[in-house]
């Protein structure tokens, strides 16, 4: 991807100069010009690639250019990693040098040798640098005077074209024609002709229908608009094919027209007047179809002029972006449904089998299912293959088609893709590479996004926009944007945040399209995607011999290699790897029964990414802190690991960490105080009588911590309390540990100010840390978990954290009964509501007259509760006491509690926005609530979802 590279290393280029003469190395010496001639022809070619970028996939000749132009600026990109290595390990080698001299007494006389030695030793590193500088520069050259062929349109010249025509839709459907969108179709005719619309509502409706290129949008609008009780509850139906670009006046004078108004005005501003006229007081229905613009300044124009339809009115929009939802401020979004698979051989059917003789029909049928399964429910897809099997008259050649990957058959390329390419080239050019990017990816693959990201950030493909911005949250920006616009699917979250999603099918063929020449697969059956110029190769199976006997892997030139295997030991390593990667960002091996890390992988200068996880060696090599760039380390599960190496502080880079369950590690070198890049570390551990935790006293980026502790520690020396960037924090304490001080390690312990995750496993005081409720954690934790407390009984502190969202309560082996403390609820507001409450006012903890007990709080876990067999309930008393109780509580959960006997009815009947309640192996619950006829069942039969079950 040209279009994102070129300006990077334009960047690049200006800051390895400097940072060479600032560091006074002179490594690579008159090379002056030659960067000064490279970054102008950069810049020159810069101008073009928006233009090419468009033209790359209609015009093969514009593509090539393109690709040689991406291996120059790979090229390049990894000379710069190179020169800046060389500066790094020159810097390094002198100091030490300088050290080494001033330890001698000889220090004068041996001086002038050893630099000499110095200076002959880099004359090689220079000559080698420079002449891959003149060479890059060469072909730049070249590949300068070969653009001139294609008379590009430089940036900010003639506006663009449309690379793929939009179809422009009209409202008329042949419903004859139309399969598998009844459920749709009723769910939104019944938010169209809801009583809520229809019966003074005030303000009009705008209703969105989302969903990807293809999945069917358009056509359910048209059969909105044309149901006959549509027609007869609207005064006014209007369609306007908005499509991009968002042409105000045409759209303006299009609604206009369409209500049976002539429009000759040229001007904007008398076009909306008109339009406010028109339709003020009627209850109209208008359907904007393929709406693209996210500029709220084109859309505010119509939205004020129809604000004044009457109680009713509503505005369909169809779009594939949730951010377009946004904009035309939605009030009910409809998501596109997955199309059935025996709906989509129906569409099939009607196509392939046109003019078909009957014997062919029947031979072939069942290879027709199973083509249509590969469409993945994508109506559009379905019509495709259909069109495509329309001209196959062969059982063979329809085994052919059932036997390609769709984004390798010509048709899809010529029918289906340009739909999705109207998505893909509305992208900026970061967002077009990570998307593509995902084709690394085997097809229905669960991916999770901090994954994703990493590998996206090893690539250098996240750009912070500013210097010290984090490229984690960059990179989640770039995530959101794509979810947004439907290129992932089956999203799921962790409180406010994506952490899952996979890719629909043929989202998936597209993005393998869109890498057809960067990406190789094998899988180890036989069925390998190939490319002659493979960057970034995923193993899904295979052995050493099938991977190194590909002619068409050079695998000095990968910059990806990516493992997914399933099982323990899942594949093989070659042996020869580690030195015929020599470009590699990414290594993953995880799984790979690595019984030894061979020192050869020092070789691997340009890593970022290394994932050896759930691997059997015992140690890494200390050649492993050769490698200058690494930034994350995934050594999770390594379960025979014993040790660290002991020069982990030349890891200058690394920003994550990951080693948990990693349970033969007992230390931690004490090189880890030194990386100040750190912001992740998974396993930490802290012995009784050292000072293991003086470690992290520098590490101030940290994010996520995980410590384990064994015995009374001295948290003091860790300096918690001034990593201000800290959001989650683990405190695992061993089974041996005992508090036993006064006050405890514990308590002395200055908590980060900004922590918004805590987990508390095995927590052994009597009371939970007084530091769990003071203001820093009142105001900014949003999830607490405590599992396992030894000794803690009563949870009555917990209610004063306002800003909790979600809290699991895990193995309280101590509680018998909950009270009504843990809501807030004492003894004190029943003596003196109004003196309790003032007293609750002027508390950290609450602002207002009435206490309000969780009040942001919307997931409540209990599990494992072996001894819980009483919560108790409000009773009319507590009524006169103004506390508010869980006024956002959503879901209640309840697993493994046994001995529990009953719910606190009284006080659930008062929390309205409890919609799901869970119960799960809880005997004596289930023998309460499950007959769904009884007394107790219809005091909770008013939450929306109940489940209770034994499984």
């Amino acid at each position: 991807m040209a279009e994102l590279f070129v300006p990077k290393i334009i960047d690049q280029l200006s800051d390895v100069l400097v940072k060479q003469f600032g560091e006074k190395v002179n490594l690579v010496m008159g090379v002056e010009e030659e960067v000064a001639n490279i970054s102008s022809k950069l810049a020159t070619i810069e101008k073009v690639l928006h233009d090419a970028e468009r033209r790359r996939l209609k015009d093969r000749s514009v593509g090539i250019w393109l690709e040689k132009l991406e291996d120059i600026t790979y090229e390049m990109d990894d000379v710069l990693d190179e020169w800046n290595f060389k500066i790094h390990r020159a810097k390094n080698e002198g100091t030490q040098q300088n050290a080494r001299l001033q330890a001698t007494l000889w220090s004068k006389v041996c001086s002038f040798i050893p630099s000499l030695c110095s200076c002959l030793k880099q004359l090689p590193v220079r000559s080698d640098i420079a002449l891959k500088i003149k060479s890059i520069n060469d072909k730049l050259e070249s590949t300068l005077k070969e653009a001139d062929q294609f008379k590009f349109i430089s940036t900010g010249g003639i506006p663009d074209s449309q690379d793929f025509q939009r179809i422009m839709t009209t409202s008329i459907i042949d419903e004859s024609e139309i399969y598998g969108r009844e459920s749709d179709k009723d769910a939104l005719l019944d938010q169209v002709l809801s009583k809520s619309s229809s019966q003074g509502r005030k303000g009009v409706q705008v209703i969105s229908v989302i969903g990807a290129g293809g999945s069917g949008k358009t056509t359910l609008a048209q059969l909105l608009f044309n149901n006959d009780k549509v027609k007869n509850h609207f005064e006014l139906r209007n369609w306007i094919c908005v499509s991009d670009p968002f042409d105000q006046k045409r759209i303006a004078k299009a609604i206009l027209e369409n209500a049976g108004k002539s429009s000759q005005e040229s001007e904007l501003d008398p076009l909306i007047q008109r339009i406010k006229e028109t339709f003020s007081g009627k209850r109209f229905l208008l359907v904007l179809d393929d709406v693209w613009t996210e500029d709220d300044s084109k859309w505010k124009p119509f939205k004020d002029s129809l604000k004044d339809g009457a109680p009713g009115s509503v505005i369909l929009v169809t779009t594939r972006s949730h951010r377009v939802a946004t904009v035309v401020g939605t009030t009910h979004t409809h998501q596109m449904t997955q199309m059935s698979d025996s709906d989509c051989w129906l569409i099939m059917q009607r196509l392939a089998f046109a003019n078909k003789s009957g014997d062919l029909c029947k031979k072939v049928e069942r290879i027709g299912q199973k083509i249509a399964e590969k469409c993945k429910g994508l109506p559009l897809a379905a019509k495709t293959m259909g069109s495509l099997l329309r001209f196959k008259d062969t059982v063979q050649q329809w085994q052919n088609v059932l036997d390609s990957e769709i984004w390798q058959l010509k048709e899809a390329a010529v029918e289906l893709f340009p739909h999705l390419y109207l998505s893909y080239n509305e992208l900026p050019p970061e967002l077009k590479r990570c998307f593509s990017y995902c084709a690394v990816f085997p097809k229905d693959h669960e991916i999770y996004v901090m994954e994703l990201i990493w590998l996206w950030i090893a690539q250098g493909y996240v750009r912070p926009r500013r210097r010290g911005e984090r490229l984690e949250l960059v990179g989640r920006e770039y995530f959101n944007n794509l979810a947004m616009r439907s290129f992932f699917q089956e999203l799921e979250k962790d409180g406010h945040e994506y952490v899952k999603c996979k890719m629909h099918d043929i989202v998936h063929d597209f993005a393998q399209f869109l890498t057809k020449n960067e990406c190789h697969a094998l899988d180890g059956i036989g069925r390998n995607s190939s490319s002659e110029r493979a960057r970034h190769l995923t193993i899904l199976g295979g052995t050493e011999e099938e991977m190194f006997s590909s002619r068409v892997i050079d695998f000095g030139r990968l910059r990806s290699f990516i493992t997914f295997f399933e099982t323990r030991i899942g594949g093989v390593v070659p042996q020869n790897l580690f030195c015929s990667l020599k470009c590699v960002r990414t290594l993953t091996l995880s799984r790979c029964g690595l019984a030894e890390i061979p020192a050869e992988i020092r070789r691997l200068i340009h890593l970022r990414h290394l994932d050896l996880s759930h691997n059997p060696f015992k140690e890494l090599p200390e050649a492993i802190c050769d490698l200058y760039y690494l930034e994350i380390l995934d050594i999770g599960l390594c379960q025979k690991l014993s040790c660290l190496p002991e020069r982990i502080e030349g890891l200058v880079h690394l920003r994550h960490l990951h080693n948990h369950n990693t349970d033969e590690l007992c230390q931690i070198p004490q090189g880890l105080g030194k990386l100040t890049s750190l912001c992740c570390l998974t396993r930490f551990i802290a012995r009784s009588n050292s000072d293991d935790l003086a470690i992290l006293k520098d590490l101030n980026q940290l994010e996520s911590l995980c410590v384990e502790i064994e015995g009374e520690v001295d948290f003091g020396s860790a300096e918690l309390g001034k990593k201000v960037n800290m959001r989650g924090m683990v405190l695992i304490f061993s089974s041996g540990t005992h508090l036993i001080e006064t006050p405890s390690c514990i308590e002395t312990m200055e908590p980060p100010p900004n922590l918004e995750g805590l987990e508390l496993h095995g927590y052994p005081g009597a009371q939970l840390p007084s530091w769990l409720v003071t203001k820093s954690l009142v105001n900014n934790l949003t999830k607490l978990m405590i599992q396992k407390p030894h000794n803690i009984s009563s949870l009555s502190a917990l209610w004063k954290l306002s800003s909790l969202d979600e809290l699991w309560l895990m193995g309280v082996e101590k509680l018998e009964c909950l009270g009504k403390e843990f809501f807030g609820v004492t003894k004190a507001l029943h003596e003196n509501s109004l003196d309790a409450l003032d007293t609750l006012s002027n508390s950290e903890s609450s602002s207002s007259a009435e206490a309000i007990a969780f009040p942001n709080l919307t997931k409540l876990n209990f599990e494992d509760c072996d001894n819980w067999t009483r919560w108790e309930d409000s009773s009319e008393d507590d009524e006169e006491v103004a506390v508010s109780i869980m006024p956002r509580l959503e879901e209640l959960q309840i697993k493994y509690c046994e001995k529990l006997e009953a719910l606190p009815l009284r006080i659930l009947s008062k929390i309205s926005s409890l919609k799901k309640l869970n119960i799960w192996r809880c005997s004596k619950l289930r023998d309460r609530y499950s007959d769904k006829i009884g007394d107790d069942w219809k005091q909770i039969s008013h939450i929306p979802q109940v489940y209770i079950s034994d499984y």
